[in-house]
């Protein structure tokens, strides 16, 4: 995941790695057009699978979520990919699973999504877990949205 900031610092991310519980498979500093800089990112965690390309468990959703929330909790106007456009976008896709978020008490190593419907504007898709997770998916692309 290509994570573009300005003012978050490497140590902020290793910060919130290990409150996530996480380690990284990737961490690379990169250039930006839409900020001062951006880093590369690919996270092992403790997912039942295993990460696309790599021997490693893959990180679970909400050891992303819970890595992601900690980094908008630090600067909110960060961009995460086209996924998370910044911080209030995070929460909504993710149905504010991660304001407070627990990782001891809150975390599922697997969700089971099934689909419970749709926006009323149709952008997007919703999918629940029975743990009580949101998941919003963009059914078509940002740039279509901040054209509208």
């Amino acid at each position: 995941m290509r994570i573009h900031t300005d003012h978050l610092e490497r140590s902020q991310f290793y910060m919130a790695a290990k409150l996530a519980h996480v380690d990284f498979t990737r961490f690379n500093s990169h250039g930006s057009r839409k900020r001062d800089h951006a880093f590369d990112v690919i996270l092992t965690g403790n997912s039942p699978r295993r990460q696309n390309g790599g021997p490693d468990k893959a990180a679970t959703w909400d050891q992303w979520g819970h890595f992601l929330g900690t980094l908008f909790d630090l600067e909110p106007t960060m961009q995460a990919d086209r996924s998370y456009m910044d911080a209030a976008h995070f929460h909504y896709v993710t149905g504010d699973r991660f304001r407070n978020f627990n990782l001891s008490n809150d975390h599922v190593k697997g969700h089971k999504w099934s689909y419970s419907g749709q926006s009323a504007t149709g952008c997007y898709s919703v999918s629940e877990c029975y743990c009580g997770a949101i998941w919003r998916h963009l059914n078509v692309s940002w740039e279509h949205m901040t054209s509208l």
